[in-house]
């Protein structure tokens, strides 16, 4: 991942680090905790972790979400210096979109405007406090895969940032895959997370009784419901939790292969060079892997895990017994 997209996934989770505060108890963070519980800021000296959250707040405070600092005078906290989002400045106006300018809202964005900014803002997810473009925003580029952004309404999306909002349950329908009938589920909601062009819908299930992770483009038809019961654990990681539920159901794996010198790009980017033309993979999506590995063979062979070996193999006969 670039460090631009590592730049921009702690700015979102910081973010709704700030929309939890504002929901819940707290109303406001203190240094510490921010360097406890948002990704990326663990391990930091003192004077890195300072310099890296004023660059974090200035970005956001750039693109639209207002945090105003201030010192706390009573409690536990008493004496610190605090943060928080100045909420008269954060609400939007009623806004609606049909789904085709949604789309274009998506990826239009005004000339001359910063490109890394131009892709927090045309994500739609500024000042919404979602989730942060993760697309490839180069002028040299006409055409660009969205991944799930590009198929997220502003309905699905305004509803759950609705919910997180006013601390609301929601239900909606889930779709295991695309031709799975669709059940009702529902859920205390935590948070939009970014991963690996995805994004993944976090928050407490209430039929399941356990934190869960749904994939926003298998939701539909959202509804609010009664007050939440289960707010976000402090000290919880979305990202992490993402992640984490991801490689239980073998979504994400690490791999090796074989890939000959100067071919396959796509997959070389997403690796760490190794010997002999090896390359490595860790945490990466494993049905990417097989069809990525699958299409640039015989160039890209991979040689672990077994299973991914058997299931590009199979891939590749499939292939061929439909053109025989």
């Amino acid at each position: 991942m670039s460090d631009r997209k590592e730049d921009l996934e702690r700015q979102i989770n910081l973010t709704f680090a700030f929309l939890s505060a504002n929901s819940y108890s707290r109303k406001f963070l203190t240094q510490a905790w921010i360097r406890d519980n948002v990704g990326d800021y663990k391990g930091l000296s003192d004077t890195a972790f300072r310099k890296k959250l004023q660059r974090d707040f200035a970005y956001l405070r750039r693109v639209g979400v207002p945090i105003e600092q201030f010192m706390v005078t009573s409690g536990v906290a008493e004496g610190q210096q605090a943060y928080r989002l100045a909420q008269d400045s954060y609400q939007l106006p009623e806004v609606e979109f049909t789904p085709d300018e949604a789309a274009v809202l998506g990826m239009a964005g005004e000339m001359g405007q910063n490109q890394e900014l131009g892709a927090f803002a045309r994500s739609g997810w500024t000042k919404l406090a979602a989730a942060g473009a993760q697309r490839d925003l180069s002028t040299s580029t006409a055409i660009t895969n969205a991944g799930d952004l590009g198929s997220l309404s502003a309905k699905t999306l305004d509803a759950i940032i609705k919910a997180r909002h006013v601390g609301k349950q929601i239900s909606f329908n889930y779709r295991r895959s695309l031709t799975d009938p669709a059940t009702i589920r529902h859920m205390d909601p935590w948070g939009l997370v970014p991963e690996r062009d995805r994004i993944y819908l976090v928050g407490f299930d209430l039929d399941r009784q356990s934190p869960r992770t749904f994939r926003i483009t298998r939701i539909s038809d959202i509804t609010l419901g009664a007050e939440s019961t289960h707010p976000m654990p402090e000290g919880t990681n979305l990202q992490d939790l993402v992640r984490a539920q991801l490689r239980t159901k073998s979504m994400l794996i690490d791999a090796t292969l074989r890939i000959t010198p100067d071919r396959a790009v796509e997959l070389r980017a997403a690796g760490v060079e190794g010997v002999d033309n090896t390359w490595h993979f860790s945490d990466v999506d494993r049905d990417w892997l097989v069809r990525t590995a699958a299409a640039h063979a015989p160039e890209a062979i991979v040689l672990e895990p077994q299973d991914v070996v058997e299931d590009v193999v199979a891939l590749l006969r499939a292939a061929i017994n439909e053109v025989a």
